[in-house]
């Protein structure tokens, strides 16, 4: 495919085939379509779950497909025929499982975005390598095994971000407004997945710990765990929340906590919740994560258990100062991982790369 200019080939329509519902947990796969979105892209988001409902335009050049295999066979072919200029179409992969499928889109361009050391998607990484035209991974931890396993392949590392839209970094926005749900007093919190990389041990020793001093509040889908929050008077499990009502909790909190354990999954993570938390100038105590321990010291890190709970504690009366934590945020933000991406795609999509 020849392009007239650099700009014209910039611009893409950007297919994200099934992964995660848009609406479930907002994390790098809608920042980053957000993103394309208002760079002027066209991009079609297709959930996971399939409803019987017309794809509906979220923003300006943003639409949410909600049939995927039904738009896929009877409304791309359409949109190919009548793409402007004859825009490339990249297909952006986050599922390495997609790799036998790909060829149903045709695209011009593939993206494996490899976001996570996911065990069950070891099979499969392989293929999905090969098909795609370049890989985007994460974290340092995820680039040197790809660059390692993979010596031939393209591999950029763009890490996630911070999205401004949460208005967080305005520390003192909506301060007043404590949900109502929230327990009284000083609180310790952490939002997310409270998934089987989540350290419950370690949690439930800070709330015992701590029990006198301040509550413990987990905000996120429990995934059959609810029952641990029995374990400690002062620890309260909220469950999801929809991200838009996220800041007005952690504008709450007095202290933000990333217990990852230490396993393979969560050494190669990369956090988002660690931009959110800096971007509100809350300090943020974190298991010694490698992604984590590179943010130091706007994150500070605990390398056992005990140090985790004296940080905590030592942070619940001295929050320190904010500014350099807001400021580190602003300075990663999700517009600032799609201009690398974007350097990436216009050098990929030139034929007459020099």
């Amino acid at each position: 495919m020849k392009y007239k200019d650099k700009e014209m080939k910039a611009m893409a329509i950007i297919v994200f085939p099934p992964f995660m519902d848009w609406s479930w947990m907002k994390q790098r796969p809608q920042h980053l379509m957000t993103q394309f979105a208002r760079a002027g892209h066209s991009v079609y988001y297709c959930n996971k779950t399939s409803i019987k409902q017309a794809p509906e335009p979220l923003e300006p050049n943003l639409v949410l497909v909600h049939h995927h295999e039904r738009w896929l066979y009877e409304e791309f072919p359409k949109i190919r025929q009548c793409r402007k200029d004859k825009e490339p179409i990249i297909l952006w992969c986050m599922l390495p499982t997609i790799y036998p499928f790909v060829h149903h889109y045709s695209p011009d361009l593939i993206i494996y975005d490899c976001v996570d050391d996911m065990p069950e998607w070891t099979p499969f990484e392989s293929q999905m390598v090969a098909t795609s035209h370049a890989v985007i991974c994460t974290s340092e931890r995820l680039k040197q095994r790809l660059c390692k396993q993979y010596p031939h392949k393209r591999v950029q590392l763009v890490r996630n971000g911070y999205n401004p839209d949460m208005q967080l970094h305005h520390s003192t926005k909506g301060v007043s407004h404590r949900p109502s749900d929230l327990p009284s007093g000083q609180l310790i919190g952490f939002v997310g997945a409270w998934a089987t990389w989540i350290d419950t041990l370690l949690i439930q020793r800070v709330a015992k710990a701590l029990a006198n001093e301040a509550s413990v509040v987990l905000i996120g889908p429990e995934f059959g765990r609810r029952n641990m929050g029995r374990s400690e008077s002062n620890l309260h499990l909220l469950g999801h929340k929809p991200h838009h009502l996220l800041p007005s909790y952690i504008r709450q909190f007095s202290v933000c906590l990333i217990p990852f354990r230490r396993i393979p999954i969560a050494l190669a993570a990369n956090p988002v919740k660690a931009y959110e938390y800096l971007a509100s100038g809350a300090p943020v105590i974190s298991t010694s994560l490698p992604e984590c321990i590179l943010m130091h010291p706007h994150v500070v890190i605990a390398h056992t258990p005990e140090q985790f709970i004296n940080k905590v504690r030592q942070y619940l009366y001295d929050r320190g100062d904010p500014e350099p934590r807001i400021q580190y945020a602003l300075s990663n933000t999700w517009e600032q991982r799609y201009q690398d991406i974007h350097k990436l795609i216009v050098e990929l999509l030139d034929p007459f790369n020099d």
